[in-house]
């Protein structure tokens, strides 16, 4: 499709912060609190009493944020102005773990924000459609951005030539999120981000 490099980028915790209007979500429908002992956000929702809820539960609260609560999401500090210095010579896709009913209304609310790049959507692991994107595109090299360290193995088992780039945009959760062994770098603030991205495309 093109020689231009190609970012394939992450949504939530890179470019937009989810976990604090997740939590404000949480208390002021459902009146339940979030408390991160540990980065797994479906074991550490309490109710009231301070039990954790059953993990059968947490799928259709996640689904509520997304249906009513996603225009509560902020971008990440400096995230919009970075990704439109890449995209004056990158072509830009973001990938995301959501149904596919919330692919346009993550595409409109990114629009919104300042962010109005083509959104894919996907379910389970990003090896393969970061593959299918290598494939697609053509680019003359590409750069993956993800907050969970099981995304830069897939990655790197589909397509070991993509550099990866670890990025968790929440301070809450940077200490939580162990360092992802199959990235490149792990960096959490996106002016650096952006420095080290254009440098790999010897920029």
């Amino acid at each position: 499709m093109s020689a231009r490099p190609l970012v394939i980028s992450d949504c939530d915790e890179v470019l937009l912060h989810f976990v604090t209007p997740f939590e404000a979500y949480l208390q002021s429908v459902h009146d339940l609190t979030l408390k991160l002992d540990s980065f797994a956000l479906a074991g550490n929702i309490r109710n009231a009493k301070g039990e954790a809820i059953e993990m059968t539960a947490f799928p259709s609260l996640l689904d509520g944020f997304f249906d009513t609560h996603m225009p509560t999401q902020t971008p990440a500090p400096h995230a919009v102005e970075s990704l439109a210095a890449l995209a004056e010579t990158c072509d830009i896709v973001i990938l995301t773990n959501l149904g596919d009913r919330y692919n346009a209304p993550r595409t409109a609310e990114l629009r919104r924000l300042g962010m109005p790049y083509r959104v894919v959507t996907n379910q389970g692991p990003k090896g393969a459609p970061v593959a299918a994107l290598v494939a697609e595109y053509r680019p003359s090299a590409t750069v993956f951005i993800d907050d969970l360290p099981p995304h830069h193995s897939s990655v790197k088992r589909a397509s070991p030539d993509v550099r990866r780039l670890h990025m968790v945009a929440d301070a809450q959760l940077q200490p939580l999120i162990p360092p992802a062994i199959d990235a490149d770098a792990r960096i959490d603030d996106w002016p650096a981000a952006l420095l080290r991205i254009q440098s790999w495309f010897g920029r």
